[in-house]
């Protein structure tokens, strides 16, 4: 399995930091950065091969990786990441993504535990749902009925709509599907939407199953207001998962 990380994008709700830095060098309370925990966490459940894509400062990318000699990395530049959406990142890394894969942002802050539970259940294809929380506003919703995810986005509010974040488990056959369908949005001239719109179009076809995170964490970093709630409210999580691991 690889581990696929969009890290192509701008971070311009970060403010004065993402001028000089990539927004995944943003430091948790605990002094790590995000890119850096990710890596940690990912290569201590077993990942040791990644695809990640780049735009901005990919230069401080490739420094954090080369904390850790023992994995394999793949760089794939996105040289108009001003332009166009994560969409056309994952196009550029198309032919990289030949095998069972895990897909998330480069925002993403997450607990080990989940990592650990994700792969280790059975469904083959999963996304991450949360079906207590309360929908967000601006990001994305799971459409989800009898288990199974049949739509991403961020306009939709309805009964089977649940708060959502982008980390994806897919095997080969569902990513193949997958990009299959983000090349033909490529080729219609569609490079600045959502990957997920790719997505929506198959969904049906495919059994991707929600996994609930109500017991993990899981949040994304977009500004200064999600960094100081995210570096606090991961800290229990981690303490527990010091005990568990342990």
């Amino acid at each position: 399995m690889k581990a696929v990380i969009f890290n192509s994008g701008l971070g311009n709700r970060m403010g004065e930091f993402t001028k000089n830095n990539h927004k995944s060098m943003t430091r948790l309370k605990n002094g790590e950065t995000i890119f850096h925990r990710q890596l940690r966490l990912l290569s201590a459940e077993g990942i040791t091969d990644f695809i990640i894509t780049t735009g901005p400062f990919e230069d401080q990318l490739k420094a954090e990786a080369a904390d850790f000699p023992h994995l394999n990395f793949t760089f794939v530049r996105n040289d108009i990441y001003d332009k166009t959406n994560y969409i056309y990142s994952m196009y550029l890394a198309r032919e990289h993504m030949d095998d069972d894969l895990l897909f998330f942002h480069g925002d993403l802050v997450f607990n080990r535990k989940l990592i650990h539970d994700v792969l280790a259940c059975s469904d083959k294809n999963t996304g991450t749902v949360n079906f207590k929380k309360a929908l967000p506003e601006k990001d994305f919703k799971g459409r989800v009925q009898d288990g199974k995810l049949l739509e991403v986005s961020i306009h939709i509010f309805d009964e089977d709509c649940f708060a959502f974040q982008p980390f994806y488990k897919m095997e080969k056959a569902t990513a193949a599907a997958w990009i299959a369908n983000v090349v033909k949005f490529i080729e219609k001239g569609e490079n600045k939407c959502y990957a997920e719109n790719a997505l929506n179009e198959i969904f049906a076809d495919l059994n991707v199953r929600a996994f609930s995170y109500e017991e993990y964490y899981i949040d994304e970093i977009d500004n200064l207001d999600d960094y100081a709630r995210v570096s606090a409210e991961i800290i229990p999580f981690d303490e527990a998962d010091e005990k568990f691991f342990a």
